[in-house]
């Protein structure tokens, strides 16, 4: 056998190795592109866009463009540069979200539009009585800003009337209206409509949707200073649950109201469709269907039973946390509902006050403020699947908490702060179609709406076959997966139907609801299950 004895030998050994190491660390470790600029941010297929940043790479074999999920081909580059990529525009690409990808780095996105998809104003109302907007202003803003629309036959009240606006992801458009839960609505008359631009919304068409049909569209550009938010990891559900009621001894006449949660349709949870039996005789009250069961019959089993088939999306952030305002508008009854002490949430618990006041300090952003209250949490308590506490409060004491306790300790840590916050009930999905009943929370930016936290999961809560993260701590403090299935965000309140009926609420439920049964007339007993969700399919 040869042997090297060549006094270079392993000096130019050493060096490839070292060189090899950094070449492989540079890849693994290097920045991510970051895109400053999109210049313009509308265009028509086939004219030329510039992309203006960070971090691309020298040529376009070192990454690529991706436009509302539309990959452009080779030929479409005209320039590429570590910090200017000039492109043309592919024919019959969606409006979306515009990325750089180098290696396995993505960047944060902007918003591109296809100026095909911008409306074109119309002369006046399409029929007699038909809704019909003249003007917006202003015509841009950011989501949480007041517009005003202004037109003719809107209606003289708003009644079941609603505001649209475009939504935009990489996989699907759509029209989203403006949120009564977070009260977008402030005046309706029939030239004029005020409201607040929704969570989710992007630039895009506005139109009105009423009983005397839908209105022309106008453009609203919604821009995004402070970063944007990503709904990806599509998975979708067929999940089933309910109510069986049985032993029931009452006399005659005797009734059972039964509230049972919904499946929210919102922007992460997409494309709900139901089939209820029986049919409950209100559907979606505030989130909850009611069944009235009329003149019990003794000994009778009622059986309630609601399947449903949706779409479920992850939610994940891009944030430019510097450039975020510390003002809130005062005013808008979104800030003062989210920031007030309720049934569940203790905001003005002395201690809570002592907490916020010495981690907070003088901080000024309220994203900062939420990542601190997030994180002190997470130093604090040590997650436990069943903390066995009667409060809260008692949890945050023992300094061992469950996710029910994590997700409204946050809430209650973040409105005391002056943080919009409000806690979110639902379940886990993991494991072979298993589920468990969890909470976690959302607070508000204005400019980009409710931003997701899960403090349990941040603190290393496990469960089989979750998505394995680099960091919980990081990424549950602003994204959150899509095995995350909602039922209520904050607490629903309802009153008793019978005012001398006898409710019973279930506590750490997979909905944060005032009232889950109502039973009125002479009843003795009667014993209702609360069936656990089943995970029919998935896909």
């Amino acid at each position: 056998m040869t042997k090297l004895k060549h006094p270079a030998v392993f000096p130019v050994v050493f060096f490839i190795i070292l060189t090899s190491i950094y070449l492989v660390s540079s890849f693994i470790t290097g920045s991510s592109p970051e895109i400053d600029r999109l210049d313009p941010p509308v265009a028509f297929p086939g004219e030329n866009i510039i992309i203006e940043g960070s971090h691309f790479g020298n040529t376009t074999q070192d990454g690529f463009v991706i436009i509302a999920g539309t990959r452009p081909t080779l030929s479409s580059y005209l320039e590429w540069t570590d910090t200017r990529i000039k492109l043309r525009v592919p024919d019959e690409v969606d409006s979306g979200r515009l990325f750089v990808k180098t290696g396995r780095k993505l960047s944060n996105g902007i918003l591109f539009t296809n100026r095909e998809h911008i409306p074109v104003v119309v002369s006046g109302p399409a029929g007699s009585g038909q809704p019909y907007l003249e003007s917006i202003s202003p015509e841009k803003g950011i989501v949480g800003d007041r517009i005003s629309l202004s037109g003719v036959n809107l209606g003289a009240e708003r009644g079941s009337s609603q505001v649209l606006f475009s939504f935009f992801s990489s996989d699907d458009r759509k029209n989203i209206g403006c949120s009564e839960l977070d009260f977008d609505y402030i005046g309706w008359d029939d030239h004029n409509i005020s409201v607040y631009v929704p969570d989710g919304a992007t630039s895009g068409s506005v139109k009105i949707s009423t009983d005397r049909g839908m209105s022309n569209s106008i453009y609203f550009e919604v821009t995004n200073p402070y970063g944007t938010k990503r709904f990806n990891q599509q998975r979708g559900y067929q999940l089933q649950y309910g109510v069986t009621v049985s032993n029931v001894i009452a006399d005659p006449g005797s009734n059972l109201q039964i509230w049972v949660p919904i499946i929210q349709s919102t922007l992460s949870q997409r494309n709900v469709e139901s089939v209820f039996e029986p049919e409950p005789m209100w559907t979606n009250y505030r989130g909850l269907n009611r069944y009235n069961l009329e003149n019990l019959q003794p000994w009778n089993e009622y059986n309630l039973t609601q399947t449903y088939w949706f779409e479920r999306f992850a939610i994940e952030t891009d944030i430019n946390i510097s450039s975020i305002s510390g003002t809130y508008d005062n005013e808008r009854k979104l800030v003062s509902y989210y920031t007030k002490e309720d049934e569940i949430i203790p905001v003005n618990d002395k201690i809570i006050k002592e907490v916020v006041r010495s981690i907070v300090g003088r901080e000024k952003n309220p994203y900062f403020k939420a990542q601190k209250l997030y994180e002190y949490l997470l130093r604090r308590l040590d997650y436990v699947e069943s903390s066995g506490s009667q409060t809260v409060m008692e949890s945050l004491d023992k300094r061992k908490g469950d996710a029910y306790d994590y997700a409204v300790l946050f809430t209650a840590l973040a409105r005391n702060a002056g943080v919009p916050a409000r806690p979110v009930a639902g379940f886990l999905v993991y494991g072979n179609k298993q589920t468990v009943n969890h909470w976690w929370s959302e607070f508000y930016i204005n400019g980009l709406g409710w931003i997701p936290v899960d403090p349990a999961m941040g603190d290393d809560m496990s469960l089989s076959d979750l998505p394995v993260r680099e960091s919980n701590s990081d990424y549950y403090f602003g994204n959150i997966g899509s095995q995350h299935i909602a039922f209520s965000r904050g607490r629903i309140n309802i009153k008793k139907i019978n005012p001398d009926g006898i409710i019973k609420s279930k506590e750490k439920f997979y909905s944060f609801q005032a009232i889950h049964e109502e039973s009125s007339g002479n009843i003795d007993n009667y014993r209702a299950v609360w069936s656990p969700i089943q995970v029919v399919d998935w896909w």
